[in-house]
This record gives C-alpha cells, sequence and structure tokens, in this order.
C-alpha cells in the first residue's frame, strides 16, 4: 500500500489530518523529536504537540522527555482501536449483505426477492422451523445441500417429500441417500422451478432454481401456499416414479395430504376393515385448531363408485375428497387443505388401528 493510500485509509478510520500524517512518518522514523516529525510530516510544528497528545490518548503512540519531546510509534498489535473500527466496518458489511441478500423478517404475505440465494437460505430456514410437513423440488446438488435440514427435519417426525432432479454434470443420488431423510422421495425426467413448501404455510419458489443472480419468491399465507402445493402434486409429483418410501407396513400411519389418505383408506373400508384414526387440523366453521378421533365410516370423492376397484386418479380427488369419521360425538366429515364444504379441514391423518373381521 502506497503512503497516500495508507494516510487516506486511517483518515476514514477515524484519525484527522494531521494526525495521519504524523503518524505515517513516525512508522518510517521508529521514534523522533517532536519538532523532527513536524518537519518529516508537514505537521505545522505549533500543532504538532496537540496531534502527539491525541495520538497516544487513541493509543497508537507514546512519548516521553529527554531534552525535548520525543514520540515512537507503538507495536502494530497494541492497536486496539483500529482493530476495533476496521472489526465495526467488517461487521457492518455483513450485515449489509445480509440485509439485501435476505429480509428480516416478511413484511407481507407474498415477498418479491432478487436474489436465489436468499431463496435458498429461506428455505433452508423453512425446513428447520417445519412441524409437519416439507414438500421440496430439488437437484441432486441442492438435496446435497440441504440433506441435513431435511434429516434433521425427518427425526422431529416431519413428513418429507422430495422430488429430484440430477442437472447435466450431477449424479442421482442412490436409494440408500434418502434413507431417513425423506418419507417419500421421486426422481424427476425434466428440470423444474426450485420449491420448498413447508407446512402448507411458507414457499420459496424461484423459476429456474440455480444459484444465480434471478429473482424468486417468499410467500407466508395458507391459501396461496396452496396453489404451490397443487403445483407439486400435478406437475412434480403425480406423474413420476417413486424412488424411495418409507414403508407402511407398521403403525400407527401418518398421511399429510388428504389424497394418499382416501387411497389408502378406501380398500381397507371396502373389505369392511375397522379403521381408527386421529385427525389434525382445522374447524372449517370457526377456523380454530381441531383434533377428532374415531372409525372412518366412508370415503368420498368425484365419481365415487363405492366399489373399491379403481384407485382415484388425482383429478378426481382435486375436485373432492373426503374420509366420514363416526366419533363419540356424532359424524365429522374431513377434508383437505383449505376444504370449504367438510368439518375439518386436515393437516394432518394418522391411521392408528386397523380391526378386520
Amino acid at each position: 500500500m502506497e503512503t497516500d493510500e495508507l494516510t487516506e485509509t486511517l483518515r476514514e478510520a477515524g484519525l484527522s489530518p494531521y494526525q495521519a500524517d504524523a503518524y505515517v512518518a513516525l512508522l518510517s522514523l521508529g521514534s523522533a523529536a517532536a519538532g523532527d516529525l513536524a518537519e518529516a510530516s508537514g505537521v505545522p510544528r505549533p500543532r504538532i504537540y496537540d496531534v502527539l497528545r491525541d495520538l497516544e490518548a487513541a493509543g497508537y503512540v507514546t512519548t516521553y522527555e529527554q531534552d525535548r519531546l520525543y514520540a515512537e510509534a507503538v507495536p502494530p498489535e497494541a492497536l486496539r482501536p483500529l482493530r476495533d473500527r476496521i472489526r465495526q466496518f467488517e461487521s457492518a458489511l455483513d450485515e449489509i449483505d445480509a440485509r439485501y441478500r435476505t429480509p428480516a423478517t416478511r413484511d407481507s404475505d407474498v415477498t418479491l426477492v432478487s436474489q436465489f440465494d436468499t431463496v435458498f437460505e429461506q428455505a433452508r430456514r423453512d425446513i428447520d422451523t417445519a412441524d409437519r410437513h416439507v414438500q421440496a423440488v430439488l437437484t441432486s446438488a441442492q438435496f446435497s445441500d440441504l440433506r441435513e435440514a431435511l434429516s434433521d427435519a425427518y427425526d422431529r417426525g416431519v413428513y418429507v417429500q422430495v422430488s429430484l432432479h440430477a442437472a447435466d454434470g450431477e449424479t442421482t443420488p442412490d436409494a440408500d441417500a434418502f434413507e431417513g431423510v425423506c418419507t417419500e422421495a421421486r426422481r424427476l425426467t425434466f428440470p423444474k422451478p426450485f420449491l420448498v413448501l413447508t407446512d402448507r404455510q411458507r414457499v420459496s419458489f424461484s423459476p429456474k432454481g440455480r444459484s444465480i443472480d434471478e429473482y424468486g419468491v417468499l410467500v407466508d399465507d395458507r391459501a396461496t401456499a396452496f396453489v404451490f402445493h397443487w403445483f407439486f402434486l400435478t406437475s412434480c409429483w403425480e406423474v413420476y416414479d417413486p424412488i424411495h418410501a418409507d414403508s407402511r407396513d407398521s403403525l400407527p400411519l401418518a398421511f399429510v395430504t388428504i389424497t394418499d389418505a382416501v387411497r389408502y383408506i378406501e380398500d381397507l373400508v371396502h373389505d369392511d376393515a375397522t379403521v381408527h384414526v386421529v385427525v389434525e387440523g382445522y374447524s372449517v366453521q370457526t377456523g380454530r385448531r381441531r383434533t377428532v378421533s374415531g372409525t372412518v365410516v366412508d370415503v368420498d370423492y368425484l365419481g365415487h363408485a363405492g366399489d373399491g376397484e379403481e384407485v382415484p386418479s388425482l383429478v378426481q380427488l382435486a375436485a373432492r375428497a373426503t374420509i366420514i369419521v363416526e366419533t363419540e360425538q356424532g359424524t365429522v366429515t374431513v377434508g383437505g387443505e383449505n376444504a370449504l364444504a367438510e368439518d375439518v379441514s386436515a393437516d394432518r391423518i394418522v391411521v392408528e388401528r386397523i380391526d378386520r373381521d
């Protein structure tokens, strides 16, 4: 660094022009009498004594008397004021970068951001705080980056669904990579937008999903998130082949979508099994949290013939999907996300016991 540049930097760090000039000159001299330092630095002789006193108070120099006043620079490791100032600048830069890339809070239900990194880091935070459900559309590299967060969510009992596409040059993880990380995983044959949807409430979405400067959308609203939920099911899930699924051979068995629950329960009801369930969700009438326990009487959906011969399509279930539960308080109808006609909008349906005649 040139002398002029060093002097300017010290001024920006808080020294006055005379203080910076005197200190840089003293660094070259090692030690000097006040008068000699004034001449070497260009500081007016009447001002040099005040300048040295202020530099000493700030911790940059020490002074001592012989036949006249002398000064010498302190060792670099003793320059705490300068180091503290540097740390303040570095901290400010980090904070500026963080605030630019990631809003501190979501001030509205839908936020448009200009950086994919912002979307990705918000997705990671949402996975870290998920309570019930994670739906994600990822590349292999993104899956690797989020694997630990997904695994932690899975360990908390969160239902984790991942649709994965191997981009050019990426290797698709084998089935073992999803054990203990995902409840279900499917392989995409075409690239898809980056999407992480948690608890049907929070969305992190980017149209291309690459780590370059491009816009993304953050959502914190159940009604808006519902659109992304159906995008996930129809465009990124239903039509693709499974590459991993946890066993459904043991109970209790949890479902986080009404579509999967209806498909599983219909055959059991058709075979006259008694299916005991616990439903967690919201009262459609009041919007308050509601839990329902009982046995399944029947299921219903668009085009339901009641014979259980055919697996209902997503189109049928998207139009209407209902589970009818007999409780101690009477019959309760259970629908899926944003249900309007049923009594309960379900977040989670747990099959606790199956009694067969």
